[in-house]
């Protein structure tokens, strides 16, 4: 079960699952195994400010319900058929959108689901204000039935439908920042008129919206996207974050924020194409937690999505955890 004490015993909950760490791509893939171990022995290291402050707490795994919530029974299927081949096998294999699949990325993508829920779910009962999901496969690229950018099943969106669909909340901001454009999590969730999706992202990129899926539904809140230019430092992107934040947000209050943290907006990124600096991070960061602040009484949870420079991922998931837990940056 969640955790359910109703106490508040910190200000931030850093969210992880060990079997996030086994999907195997191979060592050559940018989503690599080492990538959430080199995020905990960072914020390890800065424990010493972290602690009295920052909660942690393990993932319940996602089930297959939760799943359904956004993916087609189908496409869940799949996943754990190809899953389950790699394990025979010993080996991975590719799967769909260029995405590989290993024996252990089943249990690995219910593990980063399940992240994004239970930090949810530790923010409603009050045991933290807000959260941190170290989540891995990513999950911004997965559509209702595909695999993309690298992600199985889409982390955030299944939050958020399960914040809809099951907790009772009327009004769910997602915002998603990142290299590259959200494709998967504008599609699966521009259907619903409680949820409000900003992308903040590198332009040009990838259509927001795959040209493949189904247009949405009449009356349906368009979702929000703003473009930055290649080389675009922190402050830049702060300002761009700053506009989309204003236009999601006119004449309409969350109850709930989520956000797709895509730490690929990192300068030097294998796989981005920005300039912002970890510190920058922690000011990204800090916009969003007085946003939330604001407007829905604190509650914030993030989800890492990308981040291939691990050094780089885990200074600035530092950064990020100092904005949340109101501490100063590093």
């Amino acid at each position: 079960m969640y955790p359910r004490s109703g106490k508040t015993v910190a200000l931030t909950a850093f969210v992880s699952h060990h079997d996030t760490s086994r999907h195997d791509p191979g060592w050559g893939h940018p989503d690599h195994q080492g990538r959430i171990p080199a995020i905990v022995r960072t914020v390890y290291r800065d424990m010493l400010t972290l602690h009295g402050h920052v909660l942690e707490v393990e993932a319940v795994p996602a089930t297959e319900d939760d799943l359904l919530l956004v993916h087609t029974p189908e496409y869940v299927e799949g996943v754990r058929r190809v899953a389950e081949a790699a394990a025979r096998e010993g080996a991975s294999r590719p799967f769909d959108a260029g995405v590989v699949v290993s024996g252990a990325s089943w249990d690995a993508a219910l593990a980063a689901a399940g992240s994004a829920i239970t930090g949810a779910e530790v923010v409603l009962a009050g045991e933290a204000r807000n959260a941190f999901c170290a989540a891995r496969p990513p999950g911004r690229g997965a559509s209702a039935g595909r695999a993309g950018g690298h992600s199985l099943f889409n982390n955030v969106a299944v939050a958020a439908r399960h914040l809809r669909e099951r907790r009772g909340m009327e009004r769910v901001l997602v915002v998603d920042w990142g290299a590259r454009a959200a494709e998967g999590t504008g599609t699966v969730l521009r259907g619903d008129p409680g949820i409000r999706f900003l992308s903040v992202h590198q332009h040009p990129t990838p259509a927001l919206v795959e040209d493949a899926e189904p247009g949405p539904p009449p009356g349906a809140p368009r979702p929000r996207a703003v473009g930055v230019a290649p080389g675009t430092d922190g402050a830049g992107f702060g300002v761009a974050l700053a506009a989309g934040l204003a236009d999601a947000l006119a004449g309409w209050t969350p109850d709930f924020i989520l956000l797709s943290a895509g730490m690929d907006i990192l300068a030097g990124d294998p796989l981005g194409g920005l300039g912002v600096q970890p510190r920058e991070v922690y000011d990204l960061t800090l916009r969003l937690r007085e946003t939330a602040e604001r407007g829905c009484g604190g509650r914030l949870v993030s989800v890492l999505e990308g981040g291939y420079d691990a050094a780089a991922t885990g200074a600035a998931v530092v950064q990020h955890l100092r904005a949340l837990a109101g501490l100063p940056p590093a």
